[in-house]
């Protein structure tokens, strides 16, 4: 399973009873039909409930009991996707525009934004419900204040995490962490991320992260070589079996 970020996903290790070690993921996400069940990726990835980078509610939610709505899902373009019922068609979710010739899929009308997350839940007839929240001004925000920020990202120099930023691992542990990473790797059969899929990680996340120094490419979270290009050995984002230690990728 890819490492898809959600701060509603627990890593869970399971001892099977021939002492081998098994990693799966749980949903911690209430409001969720997933909630409390084992997870892979295509359930995560479509999922329109998944927190990408910051969490201000608790995990403690209830699904809605007697929802008029199936929970609704994202479709291959980010669009969100309800399936049709007798019900009339849901209400059009904050920064979304319903489709002209579809009633039941909604398209984002959010711009891409490393400062702002997503902590979305469903209303008790099982609509969705968005909440966006900015790590900038640190409150919720609409649609349109977020477009007053718009062209001047690249001027905010801010945390898009409240957690301290740690510092790099000592010299041992760092080679003992890279030795097993690479075990971990060629027993997998070294299976590597594609340039898009790296530079798409790097880009979104890496670049974006107070973890990360742009000066020696290395992440403090690790202390491992984390670029856009390179070959695997030198460069983890480039190992399909390795993950951000924020769980971010």
């Amino acid at each position: 399973m890819k490492y898809i970020p959600c701060q509603k996903r627990r890593r869970v290790i399971r001892k099977e009873q021939s002492g081998e070690r098994r990693e799966l993921y749980r949903c911690a996400h209430g409001g969720a039909e997933t909630y409390g069940k084992e997870v892979e990726e295509e359930s995560c990835s479509r999922c329109t409930l998944r927190q990408v980078l910051l969490s201000h509610q608790p995990c403690k939610l209830q699904a809605p009991a007697n929802a008029i709505y199936p929970q609704p899902m994202y479709g291959e373009d980010g669009e969100v996707r309800y399936t049709p019922t007798d019900a009339a068609p849901p209400i059009c979710p904050r920064g979304y525009a319903r489709r002209e010739d579809d009633a039941w899929t909604f398209d984002s009308a959010w711009y891409p934004c490393p400062f702002r997350a997503f902590n979305n839940d469903r209303k008790p007839d099982g609509q969705l419900q968005v909440n966006a929240y900015c790590s900038i001004v640190k409150k919720a925000v609409l649609p349109k204040e977020c477009e007053h920020c718009k062209g001047a990202l690249t001027q905010v120099g801010a945390s898009t995490n409240p957690e301290d930023i740690p510092d790099f691992p000592a010299v041992k542990k760092l080679a003992v962490s890279y030795w097993q990473a690479v075990k971990n790797w060629i027993k997998a059969g070294r299976p590597i991320r594609t340039d898009t899929e790296v530079n798409h990680l790097h880009a979104t996340y890496c670049s974006q992260c107070n973890w990360y120094d742009k000066k020696s490419q290395r992440c403090k979270g690790c202390g491992c070589k984390v670029r856009a290009e390179g070959a695997a050995l030198m460069n983890k984002i480039r190992m399909e079996t390795e993950h951000c230690p924020r769980d971010f990728w």
